[in-house]
């Protein structure tokens, strides 16, 4: 199967890639710029490897033996994510071309490594984000898988945490806590809080579901057309911005 030809995220990067290299630039340049005013500081502390969206995960001989069979029963997405492996396929494309948010393909991701189906990344910032964003573990437990803080230095915060809760009766943040007691910066929690606010949110390609969908049959294909006026709505800003991009 040809997987480039009917990729979407691909699909969506050939167009960009083919435009004339005076709109590229005007892309790259209002890309840049709102990532700046959104995330600031923590835009370049993000590389390639270390993007959970751009992460090829790799399927385990359990995994692809599971594939085939399907012994153990598994819920249907998880052999869903394996096939998206098998053809090489990164994390951002797997939920594309699955119509799934990152949340969800986060779920998917941890459920196989935990099932031994895939091999675990080598990153701990990949997994740690992947946990994170499928709702795993919590933003203290995720700055410590990266190594920015302690399990000593977390219970100090939780403790402060309560102990504000119960004197002030003021609910604030454990990332804010983290932030006002020195061990965390404001550049350190404000791009992984708009991932996690964002990813929730599905990006549907205006392609036919039928030509661009790789790996579902034809009854996938309707249940997944019958929820396209649900999604529509909370994905028209995001749509509508790619529509500007293109027409610079």
């Amino acid at each position: 199967m040809d997987t480039m030809s009917k990729n979407s995220f691909r699909a969506l990067l050939k167009k960009i890639f083919e435009l004339p290299i005076w709109i590229k630039q005007s892309i790259y340049l209002e890309i840049k710029h709102e990532l700046e005013q959104t995330i600031k500081d923590n835009i370049k502390l993000i590389k390639k490897d270390n993007s959970l969206q751009l992460y090829i995960p790799k399927a385990t001989f359990l995994g692809k033996t599971e594939l085939e069979s399907r012994a153990k029963n598994l819920d249907e997405n998880i052999y869903k994510f394996l096939s998206g492996c098998m053809h090489n396929l990164s994390i951002i494309e797997i939920a594309i071309n699955y119509n799934w948010s990152l949340a969800e393909c986060s779920t998917y991701f941890i459920n196989a490594i935990n099932s031994e189906l895939i091999i675990p990344p080598e990153s701990t910032s990949i997994k740690g984000t992947a946990l994170y964003m499928g709702g795993f573990i919590r933003l203290g437990e995720y700055f410590v898988k990266l190594g920015k803080i302690t399990l000593e230095q977390l219970d100090e915060a939780l403790r402060t945490q309560k102990y504000i809760e119960n004197t002030v009766k003021d609910k604030i943040g454990i990332a804010q806590i983290l932030i006002n007691l020195g061990y965390l910066t404001k550049a350190d929690v404000e791009g992984i809080l708009l991932l996690k606010e964002e990813c929730k949110k599905r990006y549907i390609p205006d392609d036919d579901l039928d030509s661009s969908d790789d790996f579902t049959d034809n009854s996938e294909a309707a249940e997944l057309k019958r929820q396209i006026s649900q999604l529509t709505k909370e994905n028209n800003q995001l749509k509508d911005q790619m529509r500007k991009m293109f027409k610079i």
